[in-house]
């Protein structure tokens, strides 16, 4: 008798909260609650800023006024790091990133910016303390957190900051790897006939197995070669261990349709590495130093390329810009820089 008056209760209790509620085919955010205005920019924001958020999605946010609104507090180990060492942008780099940002969008469509792209590109001086630094930092899926100037290692000055995002391939290189694991943070799915392309992922077995030979190989070498000059490049190059490794990889890669020897590991790697390489590299490089010589990784290019072009993206003509303005770039510095 108590079970079944329970029940009542509970059905009674259900009925009344529904019949409070709006009579609405689907949820919908209360607009007292200022959920957009949290998440966007604000009418007084720069108009290049509005720009990029309304035909990208993407908020570009150059200052916080507390740790929260940079971490959301949402990572323990994020928000204790931030408190120790973040640091806002100094307002004279503004226009610096802003143009750094327009560089990069620029060169992705509209649709699949606001289809996968996280929702802000949070620049700052620092993030986190002195002894333990992100040059580029995630959080989450959708806040990428960039220090600014930039101190990733082989990074250059800031000297042309309109086209910084084409001269500084290593920053550029860095930001797409990150771009490529928060896109697939955002996906549905992974992209089936991409994955059926190439050899299944092994969480990176193959690979580790690789490096555990070169390690007993080297120490092997190094016992027969005590005096060995470790510090000439070029020399340890030579060395037939290292020879040994690097056409093992080389091997791994043709055969699974992976660009680097890490994207055997995950869709997330592999995906990853391919939107880096598509979207910096030409397609004379590409076909030249990936797919011709392997037809998984032919069969991948078609697929992924195909993919974007369904978000009305041509990622190889983003591609094609990008070395044209970096060879561009490099002959115009003195020899041996």
């Amino acid at each position: 008798m108590i079970k079944a008056r329970n029940i009542y209760l509970l059905l009674t209790a259900l009925v009344l909260f529904l019949s409070g509620c709006d009579k609405e085919n689907k949820l919908s955010p209360t607009e007292d609650l200022g959920i957009v205005d949290m998440f966007s920019p604000d009418e007084n924001a720069d108009p290049r800023v509005k720009a990029m958020y309304n035909d990208y999605g993407v908020w570009v946010r150059t200052y916080f006024s507390s740790i929260d609104e940079l971490t959301n507090s949402i990572l323990a180990e994020d928000a204790i790091v931030a408190m120790r060492g973040a640091e806002n942008l100094e307002e004279e780099k503004i226009p610096e990133v802003l143009n750094y940002s327009e560089a990069l969008l620029s060169n992705v469509s509209k649709e699949y910016a606001n289809s996968f792209f996280p929702l802000e590109f949070f620049y700052v001086k620092q993030y986190g303390a002195l002894y333990w630094i992100y040059p580029v930092k995630a959080l989450g899926r959708s806040r990428l957190i960039l220090m600014w100037p930039n101190t990733t290692d082989g990074a250059i000055p800031v000297t042309d900051p309109v086209n910084h995002y084409y001269q500084d391939s290593v920053l550029t290189s860095e930001v797409w790897r990150k771009l490529g694991s928060m896109i697939v943070a955002r996906m549905e799915e992974p992209l089936k006939e991409f994955v059926a392309g190439g050899k299944a992922y092994d969480d990176g077995e193959a690979y580790e197995k690789l490096g555990n030979e070169y390690d007993k190989d080297e120490e092997a070498w190094k016992e027969e070669n005590p005096d060995a000059d470790d510090e000439d490049e070029d020399e340890v190059n030579s060395r037939p261990y290292v020879i040994k490794y690097k056409n093992a990889v080389a091997e791994l890669c043709r055969n699974g349709g992976y660009i680097t020897g890490g994207s055997s590991r995950s869709f997330e790697g592999d995906f990853s590495e391919w939107l880096r390489l598509l979207v910096m590299e030409s397609y004379e490089n590409i076909k030249k130093d990936y797919l011709d010589n392997s037809k998984s990784r032919a069969l991948k290019y078609e697929i992924i390329t195909k993919y974007f072009k369904e978000y009305g993206w041509d990622i190889q003509a983003a591609g094609n810009k990008y070395r044209t303005e970096f060879d561009k770039y490099k002959a115009s510095l003195p020899d041996g820089d």
